[in-house]
């Protein structure tokens, strides 16, 4: 399952940003300034570390907001950094972010922490490997953190607030787990992180087919009309027996989640069945209705292409769409900042929300599909977790509660274009709606029957069956939520 790991690529974007960066030695508070130190304050200064697989901003090792060569907000940018600072002397503690890389955080999770004395304090994770870290009992939940652990009476109330009736303003969490406890938080922000469908008007127009917004809007976008656009838009235009107009084009793992999400289907959902069983959902009618689709696009209608190449220039297939020739991609803000930079598409890029399977309801869909997404989590053998719970919750909370700065849309407005392409970037990241945790991409899928071999197209690809598919793994996407969630499994 190693090509899994590419899905990084479009999904670091999910990360909560929490500051803009710098480079220096430690600055002291203002002359006057009074910093109230925390009752978790630390006579002697204690150095904590997050394991990350990318750079992070702001930490003890920054002052100049100008070392981030990518700061715009100034305001803001100066806020973290004091927020920094406050901590530091609140807590008497230093922070920084040790860049391991994807492969090393991985591998110190699974090394270190087994062994009792984890490298990090803190450690970012993607859910590929955040969630089988949690199942594996490498993180303490947040319940033993805030009202178990050493020091937990220290913790004032404003901290605990992920477990009010109303939940948290600074802290976002994930629950998934068979003994209903929390072990994954970030920071909580306005959600305009979801992927979107994007398309080229320019192409709908010159093939004279319907906006696929006012389509949405009037309640007549489903998968036929889809298909029947990403049908017309391919072509070979230059007849040289070629094709070189796609009907689609980008990563199929979030193509295939975006799929199950618009048809109300899962495969590997944690949620339990009338009898407190987790069951697969790999064969289930709705589930098969999106394989065959996923399946079509590719194979049968020939709407878009999967090779070897594909795997080794993955990032090309995101940002595919911006040479002009695809109908529909997968779109979201921070793929438009990297593939527009001069924003040269403002009248070419549309975005709608995902057509409606025969199987789903526009209304009851869920607006995401939580299979990939950036969290953190303190291991167990971490030292005072309710200290490194605390600084983190602080470290969110750069704007100081107050939420005008946290729900800046500007820097989203920009990259959404349109007004009324940001309110379907919004739609998609509703946390309102039903959030499904679909662990698809945790599954060690048969050798001769991969997700990927619906869709190979290479010269030398002989495309599995959906039939096929599901026979090859019903039993282990079953396994896998035995061992881990149904106690008949243990």
């Amino acid at each position: 399952m190693n090509y899994l790991r590419k899905t990084v690529a479009i999904m670091l974007m999910l990360v909560m940003v929490v500051g803009l960066v710098a480079c220096g030695k430690k600055e002291e508070a203002p002359s006057g300034t009074e910093i109230k130190k925390s009752p978790l304050y630390q006579e002697k200064t204690r150095t904590l570390t997050i394991g990350s697989w990318y750079e992070q901003y702001y930490t003890s090792a920054h002052t100049d907001i100008n070392a981030n060569p990518k700061v715009t907000d100034v305001e803001t940018a100066e806020m973290n950094l004091k927020n920094m600072r406050t901590i530091e002397q609140r807590y008497n503690i230093l922070l920084y972010y040790n860049n391991l890389t994807w492969d090393g955080v991985i591998e110190s999770i699974n090394t270190t922490i087994m062994a009792g004395a984890p490298d990090c304090d803190v450690y970012m994770v993607d859910l590929q490997f955040g969630i089988p870290a949690v199942l594996n009992d490498y993180a303490m939940s947040l319940e033993y953190i805030l009202k178990e652990s050493d020091n937990a009476s220290l913790i004032e109330d404003k901290y605990k607030d992920v477990f009010s009736e109303s939940g948290s303003n600074v802290i976002q969490t994930l629950q998934f787990t068979p003994d209903g406890l929390t072990y994954l938080f970030g920071g909580k922000a306005i959600n305009t992180n979801g992927y979107a469908l994007g398309y080229n008007k320019e192409l709908i127009k010159q093939y004279g087919l319907t906006d696929p917004y006012e389509l949405y809007m009037n309640n007549k976008w489903d998968w036929n009309e889809w298909l029947k656009d990403m049908k017309t838009i391919t072509a070979d235009t230059d007849g040289d027996g070629v094709t070189d107009q796609w009907g689609f084009r980008g990563p199929w793992t979030t193509l295939l989640q975006q799929l199950l999400m618009s048809n109300n289907a899962s495969i590997a959902s944690v949620k339990a069945d009338a009898d407190g069983k987790v069951t697969e959902k790999l064969t289930s009618k709705e589930t098969t209705e999106v394989l065959n689709f996923f399946y079509d696009m590719y194979q049968t209608h020939k709407l878009s292409f999967w090779d070897a190449d594909c795997d080794a220039a993955w990032n090309d297939n995101v940002y595919a769409f911006a040479k002009g020739n695809i109908g529909f991609w997968i779109d979201a803000l921070w793929i438009n900042s990297e593939a527009d930079a001069d924003q040269n598409m403002l009248k070419t890029l549309g975005v709608v929300n995902w057509p409606v399977g025969p199987s789903g309801d526009v209304a009851k869909n869920p607006s995401q599909n939580a299979t990939t997404g950036t969290y953190f989590f303190i291991p167990v053998g971490t030292e005072n977790p309710a200290l490194v719970y605390c600084v983190m919750y602080d470290y969110f909370n750069w704007y100081n509660d107050d939420l005008s700065y946290r729900d800046d849309l500007e820097w989203a407005t920009n990259w959404a274009y349109t007004n009324e392409n940001l309110e379907v970037f919004k739609s998609m990241g509703d946390e309102t709606r039903d959030f499904t945790t679909d662990l698809w991409q945790m599954i060690t899928w048969a050798d001769e029957a991969q997700p990927r071999g619906l869709i190979e197209t290479g010269a030398d690809a002989e495309a599995i069956t959906v039939s096929a598919f599901q026979q090859a793994n019903k039993q282990i996407v079953q396994d896998y939520l035995d061992i881990n969630f149904n106690k008949s499994g243990k």
